[in-house]
C-alpha cells in the first residue's frame, strides 16, 4: 500500500507521449475509483471518458461551460486555447462529477469527500499501468449544478483529470514531516 501512495505524483500534460492508453488500464482504474468508501452507500463519484476524437467535443463543452459561465466583458481569450492544449496533449480526460443523493440524506461535503476518495482510488493506481496523470478544478467548472451539458440537476463537475503515459524528469516532491500535522491526546 505505501509504495502506491508514495509514488502518486502530479503528472501534467506537456509530458504525456503519444502513446494510447489501453481501454483495459482506464477501466480498471475507474474500478478503482468505484472502490471509494461513501457513506450511507450513495457511491456519488460519476465520470466522463474522453479519449481520441472524443477529446474535441470536451474541447468544446469546456469552451461552452467557460462562455456559460462568464459575462462577455470578463472573459479571457486565453482560458479556451489553453485548455484545449491541455485537453490535445491528454490522451485521456476523465470529467469527474458529484452525482449528490436525490434524498439529501448525508451533507453535501461528505459526498465531495467521497468523489475524492474515489480520484484518489484512481491516482494512487496509475504507477500500475505506467501512467502519470493530475486532477485540475478550475472554479469556472466546478461551479452550479446541472451548469455542465446533459448534466443531472443533481450534478456538477469537480474537474478534469488527465492521464496518460509520460517522460518526465524525477522532480522533488518534498512532504513536511506528518508528526508535525498530528496532535497525540493519550
Amino acid at each position: 500500500m505505501l509504495p502506491a501512495i508514495k509514488n502518486r505524483r502530479s503528472v501534467f500534460p506537456q509530458f504525456f507521449t503519444d502513446q494510447p492508453v489501453e481501454e483495459a488500464s482506464i477501466e480498471a482504474l475507474l474500478e478503482a475509483a468505484n472502490m471509494a468508501p461513501s457513506h450511507k452507500k450513495t457511491e456519488p463519484w460519476r465520470f466522463r471518458v474522453y479519449t481520441g476524437a472524443g477529446r474535441d467535443q470536451l474541447s468544446q463543452t469546456v469552451k461552452e461551460v467557460y462562455e456559460a459561465a462568464r459575462a462577455p466583458e470578463v472573459r479571457d481569450p486565453k482560458v479556451a486555447p489553453k485548455f484545449a492544449k491541455k485537453i490535445d496533449q491528454s490522451p485521456v480526460v476523465i470529467a469527474v462529477f458529484l452525482h449528490r443523493d436525490p434524498t439529501g440524506s448525508l451533507p453535501e461535503w461528505e459526498e465531495v469527500a467521497a468523489v475524492a476518495c474515489a480520484v484518489e482510488n484512481l491516482w494512487v493506481s496509475l504507477d500500475h499501468y505506467d501512467l502519470g496523470g493530475y486532477w485540475s478544478s478550475p472554479g469556472f467548472l466546478c461551479g452550479r449544478y446541472g451548469q455542465w451539458p446533459d448534466a443531472e440537476d443533481n450534478e456538477r463537475c469537480l474537474g478534469l483529470f488527465y492521464l496518460g503515459h509520460y517522460e518526465m524528469p524525477d522532480l522533488p516532491r518534498p512532504r513536511g514531516a506528518w508528526e508535525d500535522k498530528v496532535i497525540w491526546t493519550k
